[in-house]
């Protein structure tokens, strides 16, 4: 009734309005801060990842060792690892620096050879007007040889960044691997007795989690390696090509740890490493890659993990999309661990509100 209409006031004390003045502050120092912070923290990040999928195989060595040492164990660990890594990119850079050298001085004359109208291609390039765009293409690429003084200098100034941030990660991860059982044990000893079981088995849950993705990325880097191998080897002794299969079979392996994204990287290289032998043998392994990557988007990546981690494939393909789309690559390789974990506390506060005590004998 417009006649009984009543007027509210809504007061605010000074108090409210000065706590969300604060609040707002806060916040963009907070914001502030982590933006200045972002690099060190994303290799923080990184070294923890890194701790606890080589802490098993560190476990191992040291429970082995009469002195039980973990700095003698994750040593050991270490050098293993570096000695493959070392030993990986002795095998597998050479060849392709080779090939490139290769390329670039028979370029003139592989440019001559397409130009001759007498071949199929020339014929074709002259009946389509298309030998100035050759010609074009050819000058622009020899002057991009030329002028690769200043892209070198930045090169080499990146690559000097990025050696400095992977000796930083292994300082870190070090240490980690070294004293994480001791600063697992502290934080435990904060918490109240009649919780910390319960806290334990979450955190062992988490770790088994972390460690089956892990073991079941490398699993998929290894089927993707082996596969891409055999299908160079055929195909190259089909087209009566000579290339390395094996060691580009390698750079599969190496970048498809990274989940989705990595075998189109490896793909990319592969493919551009197949161009500076034979271009039918490059077409033939694009054809190859994209029909794989199709199927193991689909079908491999999301059905490993979903059996290393208990995640279901459609929640791994949304884990690692939506991953790549908030942080890129780090984001795709934390995106399914991450999701696995945030599963475990889901699954635990159901199984407490049903009354349900897991169990778990392991320990972390």
């Amino acid at each position: 009734n417009p006649g009984n209409r009543k007027n509210y006031h809504i007061t605010v004390d000074n108090t409210t309005i000065s706590r969300v003045i604060l609040l707002v502050v806060a916040a963009f120092l907070v914001i502030m801060f982590l933006s200045r912070i972002i690099d060190p923290l994303i290799l923080i990040l990184i070294s923890f990842f890194l701790a606890l999928a080589l802490n098993p195989a560190v476990t191992w060595i040291a429970n082995r060792l009469k002195s039980k040492s973990r700095v003698k164990a994750t040593g050991m660990a270490y050098v293993v690892v570096i000695t493959f890594l070392v030993a990986f990119f002795s095998f597998v850079f050479p060849p392709l620096v080779t090939q490139t050298i290769d390329f670039l001085k028979d370029l003139p004359d592989t440019v001559k050879q397409i130009k001759d109208e007498n071949s199929s291609i020339g014929s074709f390039l002259a009946r389509n007007n298309l030998n100035d765009d050759v010609q074009k293409i050819t000058d622009d690429l020899g002057n991009r040889v030329n002028d690769l003084a200043e892209p070198a200098l930045a090169t080499a100034g990146k690559v000097g960044t990025t050696l400095i941030s992977v000796v930083t990660v292994l300082v870190l991860t070090f240490m980690m691997l070294v004293e994480g059982p001791t600063w697992i044990d502290r934080y435990f000893k904060t918490i109240k007795t009649r919780h910390r079981t319960h806290h334990r088995l979450l955190a062992n849950r988490m770790y088994k989690v972390v460690v089956g993705y892990v073991n079941g990325q490398v699993l998929i880097a290894i089927i993707g390696g082996i596969f891409a191998t055999l299908t160079l080897f055929i195909a190259s002794q089909i087209l009566n090509v000579t290339i390395n299969a094996v060691a580009l079979g390698g750079i599969i392996s190496l970048f498809a740890l990274l989940p989705l994204i990595g075998t189109i990287i490896g793909s990319i290289i592969v493919v551009l490493a197949c161009l500076l032998v034979s271009w039918p043998l490059a077409i033939v392994m694009a054809i190859y890659f994209v029909i794989y990557q199709q199927l193991e988007n689909v079908t491999l990546q999301p059905y490993i993990q979903s059996k290393t981690n208990t995640l279901t494939p459609l929640l791994v393909l949304i884990a690692a999309l939506l991953g790549i789309g908030l942080g890129g690559i780090l984001g795709a390789i934390l995106a399914i661990p991450a999701a696995g974990c945030l599963k475990v506390l889901v699954d635990d506060y159901f199984e407490r509100r049903r009354g349900i005590v897991p169990v778990d004998s392991s320990n972390v």
